[in-house]
């Protein structure tokens, strides 16, 4: 392989990893809406919507009326002589079909709604399926409840999603179109994540609000780090971690304490705890005691890894 492919391929996935990236990947994603939804009341409102979030989106005729799509921009992969590289679109597995309070009356007094998981079925294989129904009527119980039983039988029968929105406008809707494609256009990368952190990934992700970024050369950063950890143990509070780090600096400190103490579970169990509001009047010392010594202990000095803390 020449240097030459081998840069290219590098930046390639360079690319790639930009598109995907939070804040940024939904650039990359654009929805793609039949052209006979057009036709509904609210079709203007909801373009105008859609320009004012900045929400990218096609219009042409679909394998099926009513229904939207979604398409990921995957990058440049033709060239045509003289002509700039062109766009590739690539379709996601993501399906939506609309009702409108019409379309689904006749469907449901013809009894055809239970051909609709099939037909989406074969105009969009693999994908899956969310139907946007309006809710259900408030007057005429009997009909309401036929209704009702139509809408369980799409999802346990045909294994479709069923959304039920009040489409008199298109807040709603907009609303619904915003979270699927934010969905659909994170997915990559919390699916790339997934994969490398495997089970690993509720402790090692540093994407959470209670994490601590570690910078370079940042001793305050490591100080921050011990002490989240020591506060992620039961029975550590705040206080009792502040009063561990202010005897033991960093973990290396406390594990050599417990290598070359005998006594190093009651010598950390004497420990006072520092009170982060001041002294109060008639209030007794606290020591961090040795229950949780002894649990630190066993923590940290044993090598047995199904020893019980």
């Amino acid at each position: 392989m020449s240097k030459k492919v081998e840069n290219l391929q590098k930046l390639a996935i360079k690319e790639q990893q930009k598109r995907i990236k939070p804040g940024v990947c939904q650039k990359y994603v654009r929805l793609v809406l039949d052209a006979n939804l057009l036709n509904n009341s609210f079709a203007q409102e909801l373009l105008h919507q859609l320009n004012n979030k900045e929400l990218k989106y096609d219009v042409r005729k679909l394998e099926m009326s009513n229904c939207i799509i979604w398409e990921r921009n995957v990058g440049q992969h033709s060239l045509v002589s003289g002509v700039n590289l062109d766009d590739a679109w690539h379709m996601e597995n993501q399906t939506l079909m609309l009702l409108t309070d019409r379309d689904f009356q006749r469907e449901l007094n013809n009894q055809t709604l239970e051909f609709i998981g099939a037909k989406l079925h074969t105009a969009f294989p693999e994908c899956r399926y969310t139907v946007v129904v309006p809710r259900t009527r408030q007057n005429r119980n009997n009909h309401k409840s036929h209704e009702v039983n139509a809408l369980i039988e799409m999802q346990l029968l045909q294994d479709l999603h069923v959304e039920q929105l009040g489409l008199a406008g298109c807040d709603e809707l907009l609303a619904l179109l915003q979270r699927y494609t934010k969905a659909i256009a994170e997915a990559p990368y919390k699916h790339q994540r997934a994969e490398t952190l495997h089970s690993f990934k509720k402790y090692l992700a540093n994407d959470k609000k209670q994490c601590v970024r570690v910078q370079s050369g940042g001793a305050a950063s490591y100080g921050r780090l011990w002490q989240q950890h020591l506060n992620r143990l039961p029975l550590v509070t705040l206080e009792v971690a502040e009063s561990i780090i202010s005897h033991y600096s960093c973990p290396k400190r406390l594990l050599d304490h417990f290598d070359n103490n005998t006594d190093a579970v009651q010598t950390l169990a004497d420990i006072k705890i520092k009170r982060s509001n001041g002294p109060h009047p008639l209030q007794t010392e606290r020591r961090i005691g040795n229950v949780l010594c002894s649990k630190l202990h066993t923590l940290y000095s044993t090598r047995d890894p199904n020893t019980l803390i």
